[in-house]
């Protein structure tokens, strides 16, 4: 190992004993299931538990804590899809600096109220990320505020390698590391660290194919800023890459893969599930890639970043549903019965004695198309699975018809 290697390896572990006291040392879990499912040893590394929900407190932190005694009295300012405001404006707050946080219009009520919650003046502009951001150095050049970049910046970088120091200090023979990428700031500092450390782990970035910037740069060569399309994974939905985190991903990166929307509400869910963990969708996308296989590889020791836990209950409410769907555990039937007395007691016996579990009825008599001595009734039931749908509806079109609604 060189001297600059050890130096570096010597000022992360530093860095991270100096905010001990601010951070979370976050857990590192083996996790039975997820190992079963993908035929190797998995750990999921819960940044979701860190202050703020996600890991970006650790770069916020380290970044501000350097900042010059003039810098703090200024006050500083960022732009943010959320979770690296809501960092800015808890780090500032512990070093009694004011800090302006600059988010895109239509940035979820949780995350602004939560950056409030810090402290934080919220600032409202643009439609996307790229947008804020532009705003936020307009500010910061009129009235002369410090700019913390969400990820451009080696002192924000050094902060997150905190995070390889904390994984390699208790599991020092690990094969693989899975890690989102939005910027890049997060996998630089994960694997500068670790590669530093042993040449030997693979490092693994993934990004939404909807945001994939890093990709398509790290598989030209060159820097490439491509606009993002709607995603789940708004976290790490990020148009223009940085230079930095882009010559360092290009270093210590062995691969990058790409996830759908769709394998991330799975993951989302999955891990609501089975692991008991409330995930955003930029924090499952490293766990979407290994259980989708997007690497090929078994019997390895594991290490998968799930970077934060801010969801909105309103996407979990549709990625709970839509997964329930998908898997044949609701469904939503429609049907034509009598309108006299008992009719729909018939129907909801068959479903009963099929063991299907109602949770919604919805009776209507006054839809025009409807003849005068007859009720539309739609059911939502719950179920086990799509064979136990296709038996309720056997029964049921014996007697009536039944048609199957989407939701």
């Amino acid at each position: 190992m060189s001297e600059s290697n050890q130096d570096y390896i010597q000022e992360i572990e530093q860095i991270r004993k100096t905010f001990s006291d601010l951070v979370h040392y976050t857990p590192l879990e083996l996790n039975h299931t997820f190992s079963l499912f993908s035929n190797n040893e998995v750990y999921l590394k819960l940044e979701n538990f860190q202050r703020t929900g996600s890991f970006k407190i650790r770069g916020a932190i380290n970044k501000i804590s350097k900042l010059l005694e003039k810098e703090r009295i200024a006050g500083v300012i960022t732009a943010s899809a959320g979770n690296h405001g809501q960092g800015v404006a808890l780090a500032a707050k512990l070093f009694n600096i004011e800090a302006k946080i600059v988010v895109p219009e239509g940035t979820s009520i949780v995350k602004i109220e939560a950056i409030k919650n810090y402290s934080g003046t919220v600032i409202e502009f643009g439609r996307t990320y790229d947008e804020s951001f532009q705003k936020a150095l307009e500010i910061k050049d009129k009235e002369n505020l410090t700019f913390i970049h969400a990820f451009n910046d080696l002192d924000i970088i050094k902060g997150q390698a905190t995070i390889g120091f904390e994984i390699l200090e208790l599991l020092s023979d690990i094969d693989y590391i899975f890690c989102p990428i939005g910027g890049g700031g997060l996998i630089s500092g994960i694997s500068s660290y670790c590669k530093k450390k042993s040449r030997n782990i693979k490092i693994i970035g993934v990004q939404s194919d909807n945001a994939q910037s890093m990709y398509e740069s790290f598989k030209k060569n060159e820097l490439i800023h491509l606009d993002s399309q709607e995603t789940i994974c708004d976290g790490i939905a990020v148009k223009k890459l940085g230079d930095i985190t882009f010559e360092m991903v290009k270093k210590y990166v062995d691969e990058i893969v790409l996830v759908t929307d769709e394998e991330v509400a799975n993951t989302i869910l999955l891990l609501l599930e089975r692991a008991k963990l409330f995930v955003e969708g930029a924090g499952a996308v490293a766990l979407a890639a290994l259980l989708n296989k997007k690497i090929k590889i078994e019997n390895k020791k594991i290490v998968v970043i799930i970077s934060g836990g801010n969801l909105t209950p309103n996407l979990l409410n549709r990625i709970i549903v839509k997964g329930l769907i998908k898997e044949g555990r609701l469904v939503k039937l429609k049907t034509i019965v009598p309108d006299i007395p008992g009719a729909l007691l018939k129907v909801l016996n068959i479903i009963a004695k099929e063991k299907g579990n109602i949770i919604s009825i919805f009776h209507d008599r006054e839809r025009l198309e409807l003849s005068y001595k007859k009720a539309e009734v739609i059911l939502e039931i719950e179920t086990r699975n799509q064979e136990h749908i296709n038996q309720i509806v056997k029964e049921l079109k014996k007697r009536y018809e039944i048609e199957i609604l989407r939701f």
